[in-house]
């Protein structure tokens, strides 16, 4: 599959209005590209426009990895592993001393340099017009826009790659990643599990493993991001435990209960890799690296799924 080279610049901090500037988190960033057509340019019909805004700066999802929250409709998750993901993404990236608002924490009250130099790779633009891309520092030495295929040598380059390296976040594969490459990155993961680095320690959806879930509790566990999503929505919703969460989860196949490749079944869901156990309790069913998430209008190739 073909990536494109876009590069251009990372930036967490507006001096002019820095109580209303971008709040990254250990996935997040706003770039702004040295050339705007490169971004324009992986529009395709019937998606949304690449997301801009007034200052020319879009939002990057960062493909292949899924970082604990430190915001999500205001929730959060286990707050110091949250935070400590987004602190490995702003060191990595060279801002240098990052100081946030005591009364809004998640926004950059001064930092030592922003912007910062950095380039992207990518295949295209999610369904809120976010770039989908591999986050890299620096300068490339190829040409801007350069359109080549990538291999895992240079995946290992990224920040993708590091932030699961360093279990500084769960891995979470879409079907626009190419399966060599998920295939690959989940290989990190699991090595980064079996040596216990980052948030692994406190990893409560290990897969098998009970854990405990109310509407007290679950912004303060570490749990595979998308999961966590789920489950707030679910208790904004007024429930108090999970005996409602398998069906609540099926009632809304397109934005609550995901379509899935699991290797074992090639048109599952959501629900097939949660079990309530209890009123209080469940477990995730499935490691997040052997699980792709699938477009809800995808359809099986006759020929089946290309190796990549």
């Amino acid at each position: 599959m073909a990536y494109k080279l876009i590069k251009g610049e990372f930036l967490i901090f507006y001096p002019d209005i820095p109580k209303q500037g971008p709040e990254p988190d250990g996935d997040t960033l706003k770039f702004k590209p040295d050339d705007p057509s490169l971004v324009q340019d992986l529009w395709r019909s019937g998606q949304p426009r690449p997301g801009f805004n007034g200052r020319g700066m879009i939002n990057l999802r960062f493909e292949g990895l899924d970082a604990l929250e430190t915001h999500f409709r205001s929730a959060h998750q286990n707050k110091p592993l949250a935070e400590a993901a987004r602190d490995f993404l702003l060191d990595w990236a060279g801002f240098g001393d990052v100081v946030f608002w005591e009364d809004k924490p998640n926004k950059v009250k001064q930092v030592e340099k922003n912007p910062v130099r950095g380039y992207i790779l990518t295949n295209g633009l999610d369904g809120h017009g976010r770039i989908v891309a591999f986050v890299y520092a620096g300068d490339a030495p190829e040409p801007d826009g350069e359109v080549f295929k990538l291999m895992p040598e240079r995946v290992d380059q990224s920040f993708n790659a590091r932030s699961l390296e360093a279990g500084q976040s769960y891995p979470l594969f879409y079907l626009t990643l190419p399966i060599s490459l998920a295939r690959h990155l989940g290989g990190i993961a699991d090595q980064a599990r079996a040596a216990g680095k980052g948030l692994y320690p406190d990893d409560a959806s290990a897969p098998g493993q009970d854990f405990e879930v109310t509407p007290a509790n679950y912004q303060d566990l570490a749990i595979w991001p998308k999961l966590f999503r789920r489950l707030h929505d679910y208790f904004a919703d007024e429930f108090d435990d999970l005996t409602g969460f398998d069906t609540w989860l099926r009632a809304d196949p397109r934005d609550r209960d995901d379509r899935m490749l699991l290797p074992e079944d090639y048109d599952a869901h959501f629900h097939n890799v949660v079990e309530v156990t209890s009123p209080t309790s469940m477990r995730l069913t499935v490691d997040p690296k052997d699980i792709v998430i699938l477009p809800d209008d995808f359809t099986m190739p006759e020929t089946g799924l290309p190796s990549q």
